[in-house]
Order: structure tokens, then C-alpha cells, then sequence
């Protein structure tokens, strides 16, 4: 069996002008952001592989990607979309967009509730299609959604590339024993 991972296509979408932004700024950005249509294509090497299904993350830009990418049926699925724990962040500082990116990357690296139920929610995901597939599919999300499920898939015995974070629209192939 393989399981091909594809980070969504590259959103059209510049960051925040503003040198300071406040947590409703921020929440403001990611909300244009998650709602924006428009994203650079380009052609992705499927490998050769006859892909038999494909899942995605419900977001627009994953849902546009896995279109452009394969010509099936898609599945979107809520435990594929991004992390959202902006709600964790402070009401009371102002900080550049960088940095407030920094800080919402280091906590979702830390374990609280929400990135527990996160990757909970990916591993039985990723438990379901295993024990349902018998054939090659397709999974196009996020980078940290996609690094969790690498993370899950090495446990199962698959083999598979490391991937770097800034690689939009790049497939990356596990192989896993078949049943």
C-alpha cells in the first residue's frame, strides 16, 4: 500500500502590512486567509502511481489542490484541517506577524488539549483508512497535519522521504506492507 502526501498549493495572500498586530488582527488574517480562492498551481509528479482515492482537508486550498491533482472523487475531512489554536493566544500584546507565527508554531508543539484532540483525531483517521484501504490513496492537508500523519505512518512500518515545511504542492510517497 501507499499513502502520497501533498501539502496544499501556495495561497495568494501577502501578509499584514501593519508592523504590530493585535490577536483580532491576527485572527482577522487567518480568516481572509482560510477563505481565499486563489492559489499558484502548478503540476505535481504523482509518481506514476495509480492513485484510487483521495482525502483533503475541508479548507479551500486543500480542496482546490487535491482538484487540480486528481481526477476522482474527494473526500474532505474535518480531522485534516490545520490546527486552530489562535484562541489560545493573548488578548493584551501587540506583536509582529512573525513572531506571533513563531509563537503559534511552539504551541503546537506543546501538548495541551487542543493539540491532543488534534492528533488524536489524526491518528484515528489515519487507523481508519489504513484497515478500510487495500489500495494506494492520495492525502492532500496541511504541513503540520502532514507531519503528524508521517509520524503515525513510520509507527505502522511504512517507509517514506522527510519533508520540509515550505514545499507547496509536492508529493511525498509512504509504502506500507500490504495485507
Amino acid at each position: 500500500m501507499k499513502i502520497g502526501l501533498v501539502r496544499h498549493f501556495k495561497v495568494n495572500h501577502p501578509f499584514p502590512e501593519k508592523t504590530l498586530l493585535s490577536k483580532s488582527d491576527l485572527v482577522k488574517w487567518f480568516a481572509e486567509y482560510d477563505n481565499k480562492v486563489e492559489i499558484q498551481s502548478k503540476v505535481v509528479d504523482l509518481s506514476g502511481v495509480n492513485w484510487h482515492c483521495c482525502y483533503s482537508s475541508p479548507l479551500i486550498r486543500a480542496v482546490k489542490t487535491a482538484k487540480h491533482i486528481y481526477n476522482g472523487n474527494i473526500t474532505e475531512i474535518p480531522e485534516l484541517k490545520e490546527l486552530d489554536i489562535v484562541h489560545r493566544l493573548s488578548d493584551k500584546l501587540k506583536l509582529p506577524f512573525l513572531m506571533w507565527g513563531f509563537i503559534i508554531r511552539m504551541i503546537s508543539f506543546t501538548a495541551n488539549n487542543d493539540t491532543d484532540r488534534f492528533k488524536n483525531g489524526i491518528i484515528a483517521f489515519v487507523d481508519n483508512v489504513i484497515a478500510k484501504n487495500e489500495k494506494d490513496f492520495l492525502i492532500v492537508s496541511h504541513w503540520f497535519v502532514m507531519r503528524v500523519i508521517r509520524q503515525e505512518l513510520i509507527k505502522r512500518g511504512f517507509v517514506g522521504d522527510n519533508f520540509k515545511s515550505n514545499d507547496y504542492g509536492r508529493l511525498y510517497v509512504f509504502e506500507g506492507k500490504t495485507k
